[in-house]
């Protein structure tokens, strides 16, 4: 299936497509980047601090699987979380990533959409100098079967997602460490969730922000590039996943 996006999307996909190869091209190795809470980085390069994503490439029927390899550092990392999302972010999900015999890494996502994307992966590196890293490159998938289910933008604060309602308040600061409130209810009756990853990326950009559970319900990220963020919101209540979109612009 085919579909066209308004001028500004595309001006917007052009700028991301510039920003994210270019610094691919030209970021240094020493992980010099601005910190955010939950790591360095902002998955607008595949290199930082003496490790590389490379081989990184699509596989399978419905372009669901990605498989990367992490070069220096590898024996040190025991769990990868992955996202991935297509040019226009009508897609953006996440799945975790687990080691393959060949000592590479494969992430299996829900559905798979095809086309071209963006890759990020966020990993402990085991090192107390440089701690936790997020790397990202562009990806262009096999075109798939199907289109995926897309799940909508909430309109404001909250989504309303089966029985649930979502809502996700709080401001994004633009370099600044920013806190958002996550809840869930039903019927009007608070509801515990198991867990939950807030991630976002800039419209504009490209660039990543992975939040960090703190308490209360709270996530804590650092925005690094100005203007609309797309949130994506992944919990599970009552052993049931249960997504949910937002939008929030970053100031400051």
């Amino acid at each position: 299936m085919t579909y066209r996006l308004p001028v500004a999307a595309l001006a917007a996909l052009s700028l991301w497509a510039a920003t994210s190869c270019g610094a691919s091209d030209t970021a240094p190795d020493t992980g010099e980047t601005e910190v955010g809470v939950a790591g360095w980085g902002d998955g607008l390069v595949d290199h930082q601090a003496g490790y590389r994503l490379s081989e990184v490439r699509a596989e399978g029927a419905r372009a669901d699987r990605i498989r990367f390899e992490l070069e220096s550092g590898q024996a040190q990392v025991g769990e990868l979380t992955s996202w991935y999302w297509s040019a226009d972010l009508r897609y953006f999900e996440r799945a975790a990533a687990r080691p393959t015999r060949d000592g590479g890494w494969e992430a299996v996502f829900p559905e798979g959409l095809g086309g071209p994307g963006h890759l990020v992966v966020a990993f402990d590196t085991g090192e107390d100098e440089v701690g936790d890293l997020v790397l990202g490159t562009d990806l262009v998938a096999p075109a798939a079967q199907r289109r995926p289910t897309e799940v909508p933008v909430a309109d404001g604060d909250v989504q309303k997602v089966g029985t649930y309602d979502v809502a996700l308040s709080g401001d994004l600061l633009l370099a600044q460490p920013s806190t958002l409130m996550l809840s869930v209810t039903s019927a009007g009756t608070q509801v515990e969730y198991d867990e939950a990853e807030v991630a976002a990326v800039s419209i504009a950009s490209g660039a990543f922000v992975r939040f960090e559970t703190g308490p209360d319900g709270t996530f804590s990220g650092t925005p690094s590039s100005p203007g609309r963020f797309r949130l994506k919101v992944d919990l599970t209540v009552a052993g049931q996943p249960v997504h949910a979109l937002f939008e929030r612009t970053a100031f400051g």
